[in-house]
């Protein structure tokens, strides 16, 4: 076991590590997450998070990191250093691990991300206006529905898991056939 969900802030024992992007000025009761590195003590980090449902705790497909997500907000964990290592998003609705793939695919409010065994990550394009559903992981692609309000329609696309491309997004072919509106001057 590298870590384990805990219900809440112990009472006893050394101070929780606290992880948010207000530092060690943050004071409330957030994710409780005990840390077991190779080779050291346990620690407690305490995850305040965000104001998203998705709330976890994945192993990073290299092996050596943990991510994070408390309430969206998504981080890498160095627990042998007791420090995010990096920051993913803060709108993370679903962490996704694809292990044939050596990936994590997080599902944001109108795109996605993904972090690789190797470290490298992606960044898709804006796809959706506002949600998702029926995502779907097949080998390499996920596939599922980007919502428009033209019409209040959910439309089929298809996203790369290996690159983050995506050629059908509703949000990037809507966007391209809006008109720019300018003011006439008198």
């Amino acid at each position: 076991m590298r870590f384990e969900i805990l219900p809440g802030l112990p009472p006893y024992g050394p101070p929780a590590i606290s992880l948010t992007g207000h530092g060690e000025r943050e004071f409330r009761e957030g994710l409780v997450v005990r840390f077991y590195p190779k080779g050291s003590d346990p620690w407690i980090g305490n995850f305040v998070g965000g104001i998203f449902d998705c709330t976890t705790v994945l192993d990073h497909p290299n092996g050596r990191d943990v991510i994070v997500v408390a309430r969206g907000d998504t981080c890498i964990i160095d627990p042998e250093h007791h420090a995010i290592r990096d920051r993913i998003a803060s709108d993370t609705a679903r962490a996704i691990g694809v292990p044939a793939l050596g990936l994590v695919v997080f599902q944001g409010s109108v795109d996605f991300s993904a972090v690789r065994s190797d470290n490298l990550r992606w960044n898709s394009p804006q796809i959706s206006w506002d949600g998702f559903r029926k995502i779907n992981v097949q080998e390499t692609m996920l596939t599922g529905e980007a919502w428009s309000p033209i019409g209040d329609s959910w439309i089929s696309f298809s996203l790369d898991l290996l690159t983050g491309h995506c050629t059908d997004g509703i949000y990037e072919l809507e966007a391209a056939r809006a008109l720019r509106v300018t003011r006439k001057s008198d």
